[in-house]
């Protein structure tokens, strides 16, 4: 089936510091996901990429622009993203530094970051592991590079044209250097426990317990998850339960030799029978559950000394986040209860 191309501007905007401005999208694509902002071109009436990247500084941003005020620093084109559509995206840096923080807008909310933050934010996939870095390397010159998205969630990239500026761009606090731009590592605990939070995140959307997900191995995820127990009617549709059957079906072995699993809550003893179960060796969660986790909080079961099978387990990753998420469910279901109209979460 043919998919459709879509034109779209990016503006890389900066305060005096030099910290990027993101923007935390409410619209697909990429909703709750931090990113630059812009809009797609108006292509029916010839708009230019250019009075694009201007028009969308005043409608997001209250700022009036001018070409001139603009650098292009990148052109970056998608196959098949998120297997919807096909994008090319011109990525322009404005040239004047904002002077405030502009008011939340439809599209989202604005924050400012430090450049060595971004790796910790959840952005999305293509951002981290190509648009950023070579943003960074290349800024104040030109690149360009494609990705073809692939159905199994790999993406494969070429680097079709890219010219450095010899001269250091201006940093805080440096004088004399620049430090290497920040890199996300695709293959760090950091990285997937944050596409598990992503996973509890939709379960908190559908009024779920906000646990999520996710099982990779080879440095590829092979399943994503998030509870399911009020949807399906279903008391042993945990997000671990479901990424297990899931990668079970993608491998086509029960045994699940060579996995990681990630989940954002210690799983429970029901959760940690089907770990051992599925011969899984490794588990890493972010909260902790001291009265009725599974996996040392209530009991071991991962690492029971009878048991012919024991995992590996890290233990607190992006443990803040991923309580936060459950406390703030809890709140909100305990209003409900007391018959007070929830706030809405940001």
């Amino acid at each position: 089936m043919a998919l459709p191309y879509k034109i779209a501007t990016l503006l890389y905007c900066f305060n005096a510091a030099d910290e990027p401005l993101l923007l935390l999208r409410k619209q697909e694509p990429n909703r709750d996901l931090w990113s630059p902002c812009g809009g797609k071109l108006h292509m029916a009436d010839g708009e230019s990429p250019y009075a694009c990247a201007c028009r969308e500084a005043a409608e997001e941003l209250g700022v009036k622009l001018q070409p001139q005020d603009l650098h292009l620093t990148g052109i970056v084109s998608e196959h098949g993203y998120e297997g919807h559509a096909h994008w090319l995206m011109f990525l322009f840096e404005v040239k004047p530094k904002l002077t405030a923080l502009p008011p939340p807008h439809r599209e989202g909310e604005f924050a400012f970051f430090p450049p060595t933050e971004i790796a910790s934010l959840k952005i999305p996939r293509t951002d981290a592991e190509m648009i950023w870095p070579l943003f960074w390397k290349h800024r104040g010159g030109f690149f360009s590079a494609h990705c073809r998205c692939l159905p199994d969630g790999k993406n494969e990239w070429s680097i079709e044209e890219g010219e450095d500026i010899p001269a250091i761009v201006p940093h805080p606090d440096i004088s004399d250097e620049v430090p290497a731009p920040p890199i996300i590592d695709l293959q760090s605990d950091h990285y997937f426990m944050g596409e598990a939070l992503r996973q509890a995140a939709r379960a908190y959307e559908a009024a779920e317990t906000p646990i999520g997900a996710v099982i990779v191995r080879e440095g590829r995820i092979i399943a994503r998850a998030f509870n399911q127990v009020e949807l399906l009617k279903d008391a042993t549709a945990h997000a671990e339960m479901l990424a297990i059957t899931q990668a079970e079906e993608t491998t086509g072995d029960w045994r699940l030799t060579g996995c990681t699993l990630y989940v954002t809550k210690e799983p429970c003893a029901m959760c940690a029978g089907g770990i051992v179960h599925s011969r899984i060796p490794r588990v890493v969660y972010g909260a902790g559950d001291p009265k009725g986790g599974g996996a040392g909080g209530a009991v071991n079961l991962l690492q029971f000394p009878t048991f012919n099978h024991k995992c590996d387990i890290t233990r607190g990753v992006r443990e803040p986040e991923c309580r936060t998420l459950l406390q703030t469910f809890f709140a909100e279901q305990r209003k409900t209860a007391r018959g007070i109209t929830p706030t809405i979460r940001p």
